[in-house]
């Protein structure tokens, strides 16, 4: 089970640049790179149906020490290159979640 759980929202200019960012991220192999990582769980992007220029990425971690590690990872530095040139935006939203 996830222990932290956090949401990026990204809203770009167009929904051309959406598609560019994942498929670099894609092709670069950080995305592989992050989802073999020691603790990752789930690391998705998905699309808005409503608005073609937003995304979000949806992250479960183990823990919480598992994303700090995470992001002083090599490939992340390529990821946050690849990220700083497309959105207009960006919102990071950490959810709690609660069994029922």
């Amino acid at each position: 089970m996830a222990d932290f759980i956090i949401s990026v929202i990204y809203t770009f200019e167009n929904q051309g640049d959406r598609e560019k960012a994942v498929k670099e991220m894609t092709e670069s192999g950080v995305l592989a790179a992050i989802r073999s990582e020691n603790g990752c769980l789930t690391y998705d992007y998905y699309y808005s149906v409503e608005d073609g220029k937003t995304m979000v990425l949806y992250e479960e971690w183990e823990s919480a020490q598992h994303q700090k590690i995470h992001m002083t990872q090599p490939h992340m530095k390529t990821a946050m290159e690849i990220l700083g040139k497309y959105p207009k935006s960006t919102v990071i939203k950490k959810l709690t979640v609660e069994e029922f």
